[in-house]
């Protein structure tokens, strides 16, 4: 069973092979506070196919399904219908798959891909049943991690993973910022063979994270083997 937190839609999403069911999250609320979230249903779909992932849209309508590694499935929530769209990626010509999505609610882009092939920029359209690419930036991608607070999409590339490219979607433009390189300790109480230097390990997307302090935006970066 695969359990995620939906820190866009504010659901607990619970997959299992073949079902899908997302849970609203209620935060924590005073006595006689009211909350929106506290009226919201479940969701639980009746799956066609594996599940692999899966994420709600902000308005809580629609749902994106990932069925295989290079193809996701849209389902409208009120008239169960639905359409299928493959992803751009590295090509036909090119192995690669499928690392993460998200809904940004923004206008300039409102829906985002990261394959580890690139990350693909789409505006998503009911009434046509389709996603419109609005931009795609094309480099190897070994694992991504987003903040829908912030809007913020990092992207791990280099042999240690530990070479991030950052996106931020704006209301009107995606925006690159600076690349920068995350200085990783080696590791303590590892065998070291004669003339070899200590092995470094590879940066994990659990050591980032994104905190808003001083009306300023930071990546954090927690050292496991420094704590």
């Amino acid at each position: 069973p695969q359990v995620r937190f939906d820190e866009a839609a504010r659901q607990l999403i619970l997959i299992k092979h073949r079902d899908l069911v997302a849970l609203p999250v209620r935060p924590w609320q005073q006595a006689g506070s009211s909350d929106a979230a506290a009226s919201r249903p479940s969701i639980q779909c009746d799956s066609q196919g594996k599940v692999e992932q899966a994420s709600v849209s902000l308005c809580q309508r629609y749902i994106a399904v990932q069925r295989s590694h290079v193809e996701l499935e849209f389902l409208d929530l009120r008239s169960s219908t639905w359409f299928s769209h493959a992803c751009a990626g590295g090509g036909s010509r090119s192995r690669w798959r499928i690392l993460s999505f998200h809904w940004t609610g923004m206008a300039v882009s409102d829906f985002v891909v990261v394959t580890t092939a690139g990350v693909e920029f789409y505006l998503f359209s009911a009434e046509k049943r389709a996603l419109r690419l609005v931009k795609h930036v094309t480099q190897p991608v070994a694992w991504a991690l987003y903040s829908h607070e912030t809007r913020l999409l990092f992207l791990a590339s280099g042999s240690q993973d530990n070479v991030i490219r950052a996106f931020q979607v704006q209301p009107l433009s995606v925006v690159r910022l600076p690349r920068f390189d995350v200085q990783l300790a080696p590791m303590q109480n590892a065998p070291i063979a004669a003339g070899q230097q200590k092995p470094r390990r590879s940066l994990q997307p659990s050591n980032l994270t994104v905190a808003r302090l001083y009306s300023m935006i930071f990546c954090v970066h927690v050292e496991p083997e420094l704590q």
